[in-house]
């Protein structure tokens, strides 16, 4: 079996996106070294950059196929049922093509699984979110014979928004990196600067809007109050952070008690789970949530929104809340940091949590989704 993996996204960078296709791809590699898996794109802008990072596993079984291609012209043919791509294909001999993010070609010779991280550009109706690369999501479903969702939270949204038959909505969990662990002794390789921050409250964001920031500055001025030696870590986009947060630091008081580290990749931000008092996430949307669980994973307590897939995602190891409310995220935090004994038993709860979800897993139902495909036809 010759199964094509779609590793393509808009600027080559899709933040979850990119970690979930990744990591499928490297975990189905550690398990399967019989079906063929071809990893895919199609891209024009900065071609021979982009090509040297398609990281492809170095075995026989796992080889790269990119073409340089107008992407958006590609996508519009594609969208109007002009068949490219798959006529590229059709020499490769591929049996499946995987689209990993969303798309999914005109194909007629080949079977079709497409995968659905979540439904934020049609669920929250907010101007961050009316992307052309969704808005034809719903053609992209109809032509997939799985769709591939990754909690059943989105699943449920696909029905009611689509009208998609459950039966062609197959849920697979992503997993948890194993970078992300209990470290027992922080100070060996962490960075310095965490003593200086600590003690902190960690969040993990890639937008202000719907990691919904400026709410828990709101709630984190209300802790302060009462819990002076305090800082707020918030890990993510530095220059855009700070800027569009500078009104809620001036009106709140908050001038050097919010720290932005910028991005770190995982063997930086392992640490700073590790150290940090409480983590909070008060996002508004996520049809998935992979911080709340990189930070049970390392022992953190975490504070969660009750809204979309995160109550599914967190069980009953979370302490979760309205995120409408800079009240109740500023009680949780209160409650959490002074309560040792709910702390402790949050990071039990949170670590048996996290364990319930790996990338092994992921492969050994991707593969027999591929199977069943092949042999259902």
């Amino acid at each position: 079996m010759k199964i094509l993996l779609d590793s393509t996204f808009p600027g080559g960078y899709a933040a979850g996106l990119e970690v979930w296709t990744q990591n499928l791809i490297h975990s189905l590699a550690a398990i399967d070294n019989i079906n063929q898996y071809v990893i895919f794109g199609f891209f024009i802008r900065n071609f021979s950059h982009r090509k040297k990072t398609i990281h492809i596993p170095q075995q026989t079984n796992f080889s790269l196929y990119v073409k340089k291609l107008p992407r958006p012209f590609v996508v519009f043919l594609e969208d109007h049922n002009i068949s490219v791509i798959e006529k590229l294909l059709l020499r490769q001999n591929i049996d499946i093509y995987h689209g990993t993010g969303y798309f999914l070609p005109c194909l007629k010779k080949i079977k079709g699984i497409v995968t659905i991280h979540g439904l934020d550009f049609a669920e929250m109706d907010t101007y961050w979110y009316k992307d052309k690369w969704y808005k034809n999501v719903p053609l992209y479903l109809k032509r997939a014979d799985i769709v591939v969702t990754v909690s059943e939270y989105v699943k449920n949204s696909i029905v009611n928004n689509y009208k998609i038959p459950q039966e062609k909505i197959i849920v697979v969990y992503p997993g948890i990196s194993e970078t992300f662990r209990i470290i027992e002794n922080t100070t060996n390789g962490i960075d310095e600067k965490l003593n200086v921050y600590s003690p902190y409250i960690l969040t993990v964001a890639t937008s202000i809007e719907r990691k919904n920031l400026k709410r828990l500055l709101h709630a984190f001025s209300i802790v302060i109050k009462k819990i002076k030696n305090l800082n707020l870590v918030i890990i993510g986009n530095k220059e855009n952070f700070e800027k569009g947060l500078s009104e809620e630091i001036k009106n709140f008081n908050l001038k050097g008690k919010i720290i932005f580290p910028g991005y770190l990749n995982s063997k930086k931000l392992v640490y700073y789970y590790n150290k940090a008092e409480v983590f909070v996430f008060p996002s508004l949307y996520e049809g998935f949530g992979f911080p709340v669980l990189e930070a049970m994973a390392c022992g953190c307590p975490v504070i969660s929104s009750n809204v979309s897939a995160l109550p599914e995602i967190t069980g009953s190891a979370a302490f979760l809340v309205n995120p409408y409310s800079p009240e109740e995220i500023a009680y949780a935090m209160e409650k959490v940091l002074v309560d040792r004994k709910k702390r402790n038993e949050m990071r039990k709860a949170g670590i048996e949590q996290a364990k319930k979800f790996s990338w092994e897993k992921t492969a050994e139902k991707m593969i027999n989704l591929y199977n069943r495909i092949i042999l259902f036809e």
